[in-house]
Order: C-alpha cells, then structure tokens, then sequence
C-alpha cells in the first residue's frame, strides 16, 4: 500500500517511487507511516532556518491528520525551527485546522 500513495502523491511530480526509496535509505528523506497513509519529508537548511518539509503525501485524511504532529515532532527533535509542506491546494484548507498557513506561491521551470 506504501508504494501505491507513495505513486499517486508523487503523480505529475517526476519523482519515481524508486528513487524515493533510495533518498529514504540514504537517509535524505523520512519516512512516516501510518496504517492508513504515508507522508515523505526531507529537511531543508538555510543560513537562518530548517525547514521539516513534507513534498508527498497519500492515504486516508484521518491519517495525515495523524502523521503531522509525528512529522514535526521529529523536525523538532533534529533542530527544525518550523515545519511546511508542498502538495496540491486542498492541503491548505485541511491543514489550516492544525495551524498551519499558506505560504508564497511556488513556481518552476526545468533548467
């Protein structure tokens, strides 16, 4: 079941299941897991912050619900000064009720 969320999260992202199993066991994504969904994050530093980011999510919402304060629990305990996340726009209206607030737009473009 992991591999299917895991697959349509990452739909139209062009990452590959694969390669995010190979970024988890190298240690540069974590893994949390629910029995009803899965969450993908990774940290991002700056000079200023890090960042617990979370780019792929899937299964049931009773489980992100779930899965958040584990996943920002662990950004805590690695140094992580705020927690956000990247998915499509229906996120931003459930994940409001757990303090969370839209942030800048974000765009991109292949290089």
């Amino acid at each position: 079941m992991i591999q299917t969320w895991i697959e349509s999260a990452l739909k139209d992202s062009g990452w590959t299941f694969a390669e995010i199993m190979d970024g988890v066991s190298r240690g540069d994504f974590h893994l949390f897991r629910h029995p009803e969904g899965v969450m993908v994050g990774e940290f991002i530093t700056s000079p200023r912050h890090k960042v617990m980011h979370i780019f792929a999510a899937g299964g049931s919402m009773a489980a992100m619900m779930a899965l958040t304060p584990v996943a920002e629990a662990f950004g805590r305990a690695n140094g992580c000064d705020s927690g956000g996340a990247t998915g499509r726009k229906g996120w931003v209206r459930a994940m409001q009720k757990m303090g969370y607030r839209s942030a800048v737009p974000a765009i991109e473009k292949e290089l």
